[in-house]
């Protein structure tokens, strides 16, 4: 093994509160969010997908972002003057994000790196996960970042996989990754020849990507947090 990858969110790092839910926001200007159309527009469909022409620029990337928040607003029948509130209400929440990294993320980290592994991050963030990295104080600690805003596909899309492994200089045979969501962080980067250890943290909610058999993969390690990783790093 020559690199460990990682996904960010819910395997590094989390926050206890974004504050309001969508539904909150809407609901203080007099409006009703319906969880299914919320759903549709902001998850359901959007993983492992391609999406170059919006990964042109940090700006491009917002404005498409935007564009579905505009989209299931207007399902909703939240007029355009509420939709700017709403933009910039969450702008001002998601800037001040409220990331910690997991306990025992700094010690694994420092251990995989004395042990001459490359160590990288593969997310599927926005165009800031620097930015969220270094409130979560893990600025410095990986060799390679990759976020799928800035390469155009998402996990479970090969694409970003291929190109993390390439960032590391490394063949996908060499590298294990580990992530907390079935299709992204087990079956994506299986696909394309990296192992896999499935973290799942006590206090997390079932995972809904996982299929009922998933505990049958022999060949998929499962973890309840990163130490595993140091056992399998050796």
């Amino acid at each position: 093994m020559k690199a460990v990858v990682f996904d960010f969110y819910g395997t590094l790092a989390e926050t206890a509160d974004w504050g309001p839910s969508w539904e909150q926001l809407v609901a203080e200007l007099g409006y009703d969010l319906d969880p299914e159309i919320r759903n549709r527009w902001w998850n359901d469909g959007i993983d492992g997908i391609e999406h170059d022409e919006h990964s042109r620029s940090r700006d491009h990337y917002v404005a498409w972002q935007q564009s579905r928040v505009r989209g299931m607003l207007d399902e909703c029948g939240v007029a355009t003057c509420d939709q700017d509130i709403l933009i910039a209400r969450v702008r001002d929440i998601s800037g001040h994000r409220k990331i910690n990294a997991y306990d025992e993320v700094t010690h694994v980290l420092d251990e995989l790196r004395g042990r001459g592994l490359a160590l990288a991050i593969c997310s599927n963030w926005d165009w800031d996960l620097l930015e969220a990295i270094d409130a979560a104080g893990l600025s410095g600690a990986v060799d390679v970042t990759v976020s799928s805003a800035w390469v155009g596909a998402r996990k479970p899309h090969p694409r970003i996989f291929r190109h993390t492994v390439d960032e590391l200089g490394i063949a996908p045979e060499d590298a294990l990754f580990v992530g907390d969501t079935w299709t992204c962080d087990v079956e994506g980067p299986r696909a394309v020849g990296l192992r896999s250890v499935y973290v799942r943290r006590p206090h997390f909610a079932p995972d809904t990507t996982a299929p009922p058999d998933a505990h049958a993969h022999d060949d998929v390690h499962r973890a309840q947090d990163l130490h595993a990783v140091l056992d399998l790093a050796e």
